[in-house]
């Protein structure tokens, strides 16, 4: 008689790794998943995408979100070097007049920041009402735009904010990076770099030894320090010293964090679960600031999991994009093609009971091209948009985690493609 021989899966808690052999993988863990997602260590549809607004024709640059003291949202899109705006709840869009950007750019930088001082000709400062504002760069070829939520104006002449590229808001200053030189606004005045002029001392601005590529501030929970990156190479500015002319005799103001990583494009900054991820030249990192404490110069690549995608990527990464919704890591990476067609998804809680979570990656997911995600509240609302270059090539805005698991009331093809199971007989197995 026989012996019957078992073997199979009920639950995949441990989630997706295709860098290994089918024959290879554990009980719990699949080889590889499409439109996937996996929660509790069931597999299922991903939520659906949804379609808000169909933007013009013509290189996509980028979208920003100008937050007002008081009213709602306003988001700003850059397409062929011209801006756009559109209010809640994102079904109409307005030419923005003032303002005209190189349409060769490829990608358009936005930062808010807030201004809550002025600063006078003799270098005197004035209070002001707060006021939020967003300022606009296109890399260095154009005059930065300001947006104060009705009129959009150039910036130019001395004293006034630097073409640039990347930029970030921390220690109450704006931080502007051009190339290898990374500037640093009056304190209060976002709009004005005239500080260094006034303070014996002071520093007026810093060289790295390469092109910046992207610049954000650390997820610490006491003083938020800048980080700034090569493609090659990341360092750290205490920027939270608001003393200007302390800055050239503190210890390690300006340091080498990880000598061999990078980061390659700026929009695959994101914050994730209390970690800072990015997209270097060979992977994705993350970083816990609170652990380190700066002390490690090395750090792991966190994707490999996702090798059967990885493998075939485009050697223009620059513009990866990711972004953090809820439980949910997404990033958006060339497959096979110069834009975004695969979106790497990572859950944090795929078995939300374990006292200790485990995160674990779901598949990617696929349908559009993201080209750059916005996450944050809307109306005290948490939403996931972003934009996306389609098949058909038009642009368009799209909303993601709709609920009813349709893509534009459209159904979702998707696939999981399990271990191989050798049913307790070495040498002996099937797919």
């Amino acid at each position: 008689m026989s012996t019957k021989l078992q073997d199979g899966d009920l639950l995949f808690p441990l989630g997706q790794d295709s860098s290994l052999d089918p024959s290879g993988l554990q009980p719990g863990q699949y080889s590889r998943g499409m439109n996937v997602v996996n929660r509790g260590g069931i597999l299922q549809c991903r939520p659906g995408y949804r379609c808000l607004l169909m933007l013009p024709d013509g290189r996509l640059q980028g979208v920003g979100v100008l937050a007002p003291k008081k009213g709602a949202e306003i988001l700003v899109f850059a397409v062929a070097g011209l801006l756009y705006t559109s209010h809640a709840p994102f079904s109409t869009l307005e030419y923005l007049p003032g303002a005209l950007f190189s349409e060769t750019a490829e990608q358009l930088f936005f930062k808010q920041v807030e201004q809550t001082v002025t600063t006078n000709p003799d270098g005197s400062v004035t209070f002001t009402n707060p006021r939020n504002l967003l300022v606009i760069q296109d890399g260095g070829l154009t005059p930065p735009v300001v947006y104060d939520g009705t009129t959009a104006q150039h910036q130019r002449g001395p004293g006034l904010i630097p073409l640039g590229g990347p930029m970030e808001w921390v220690g109450d200053r704006l931080w502007v990076a051009n190339g290898p030189n990374l500037y640093a606004s009056d304190i209060g005045s976002p709009t004005t770099f005239t500080e260094s002029q006034y303070v014996a001392g002071a520093v007026d601005f810093f060289i790295f030894p390469q092109p910046i590529t992207a610049i954000t501030k650390t997820l610490t929970t006491d003083f938020a320090q800048l980080l700034v990156f090569s493609r090659t190479t990341t360092q750290v500015i205490q920027a939270s010293i608001r003393d200007r002319a302390a800055w050239a005799t503190t210890p390690n103001f300006q340091k080498e964090l990880f000598p061999n990583i990078g980061c390659v494009s700026p929009r695959s900054v994101a914050a994730h679960y209390g970690l800072l991820w990015w997209f270097s030249e060979h992977g994705l990192v993350s970083l816990d600031a609170a652990s380190t404490g700066y002390v490690s110069s090395s750090l792991p690549y966190q994707d490999s999991q996702m090798q059967e995608s990885k493998g075939r990527l485009s050697q223009q990464l620059g513009g990866v994009a990711c972004a953090s919704y809820e439980n949910y890591f997404l990033c958006s990476v060339p497959y096979a093609d110069i834009f975004n067609r695969h979106t790497w998804c990572l859950d944090n809680t795929v078995n939300p009971g374990e006292a200790q979570r485990k995160p674990a990656w779901n598949s990617f997911w696929t349908g559009t091209r993201p080209v750059e995600w916005l996450v944050r509240e809307f109306e005290n609302v948490t939403r996931a948009l972003y934009l996306s270059v389609d098949y058909d090539g038009k642009n368009r805005l799209w909303e993601a985690f709709m609920p009813d698991r349709l893509d534009n009331n459209c159904p979702i093809t998707w696939w999981a493609e399990s271990r191989a199971y050798h049913f307790n007989s070495p040498g002996k197995f099937k797919d």
